[in-house]
């Protein structure tokens, strides 16, 4: 059975892939972007090449390439980097498997032979040698899985080429379209899929993640809450961590109501729970996705993100004024700029 080095836990940062303003991957700024995370806002667990990160918008060897810049760039630095490898094709999620093994470096030819051998074991041999704490796969979304059976087995054939690497599995409905419930699916889950050791919930179905837990206390698994603005509710109803978007830029906040919750002050924990609520719920009004998530961690950061892949479209001037003001008013930013200085910061 997969055995991480420790258990998954705490916040993960759904990372951003940075583009140029021509839309190729800005591998430069990585390490920039590691060194953020880890002394600005106290987040050492990744999540990379997901949602946030436009994983599904970028090529099997742009994937390849992502992945070993964060492994490179996180070494000795980050706790642990989980990298997602889903996707459409099940050969694809098998290649991108085995090219996040081992914790060697690899070449841009490697991932670039990963990406067009059809062969998965001539794809492995070129793959494997790049590095990865964990992998997580979310349900095929096209050609769905009709039935806990079917899921499980799309599942089980990507763990399995990776036998020693710890698998977790993504649930976010609202995306996928699957609607198998968690619950359901995590029921024996370790008797098909040996290396199964959590998931990432990105759904409001409280009930559903709430059963996950209660009907897994023995296991000892991960539960990764993915919707940020509700993580509280989560963690009182047993989630071990969170994957989010906005623990890249308001992690220092939000680490600090998960010490209040630790600490059993649950009333400074909602505190910060409710400011974190005031920033997101002004900015979905707006209109919040991965291309504004850009745009924020650019202001918040300094770091360029560029903007997003297409479809996707670039986040307007408005919007990132908007959310600058918002982000000082809750004293999330320096009030150097704000003329009506702090009106409704959070203590």
């Amino acid at each position: 059975m997969a055995s991480p080095k420790k258990k998954l836990q705490g916040l993960v940062a759904a990372t951003i892939t940075p583009m140029t303003e021509h839309g190729e991957i800005n591998f430069s700024v990585i390490g920039r972007y590691v060194d953020y995370l880890v002394e600005e806002q106290g987040v050492k667990n990744i999540f990379v090449n997901g949602t946030t990160g436009e994983g599904l918008s970028l090529s099997i060897s742009e994937r390849c390439r992502v992945a070993e810049e964060w492994v490179t760039e996180g070494r000795n630095k980050l706790d642990q980097i989980v990298i997602h490898v889903g996707a459409l094709s099940l050969k694809e999620s098998q290649g991108l498997v085995v090219g996040h093994v081992s914790k060697q470096s690899t070449s841009t030819e490697s991932c670039y032979v990963l990406s067009t051998m059809i062969d998965l074991n001539t794809r492995a041999q070129h793959a494997a040698k790049i590095g990865a704490d964990g992998i997580a796969v979310i349900a095929p979304f096209f050609l769905k899985p009709w039935n806990k059976d079917v899921l499980i087995n799309f599942l089980k054939e990507v763990a399995a080429a990776a036998p020693a690497l710890p698998f977790y599995y993504y649930h976010i409905p609202a995306l996928t379209g699957v609607k198998i419930r968690a619950e359901e699916l995590l029921d024996g889950i370790q008797d098909k899929i040996p290396t199964f050791q959590g998931l990432k919930f990105s759904d409001t179905d409280l009930l559903d993640f709430g059963q996950c837990v209660d009907q897994n206390r023995q296991q000892q698994f991960a539960f990764l809450f993915g919707v940020d603005e509700q993580l509280l509710s989560a963690l009182v109803m047993g989630a071990t961590g969170a994957v989010g978007s906005t623990y890249n830029y308001l992690g220092k906040k939000t680490n600090q109501m998960l010490e209040a919750f630790e600490r059993k002050d649950f009333s400074s924990a909602l505190s910060h729970q409710f400011c974190i609520q005031r920033f997101i719920n002004f900015v979905v009004k707006l209109g919040f996705g991965v291309s504004q998530t850009k745009a924020i961690m650019t202001l918040v950061s300094g770091i360029p993100m560029g903007p997003p892949r297409l479809p996707l479209q670039k986040a307007s001037r408005e919007f990132t004024d908007n959310a600058e003001a918002k982000l000082k008013s809750l004293d999330f930013l320096s009030f150097t700029d704000l003329k009506d200085g702090n009106l409704e910061a959070c203590s």
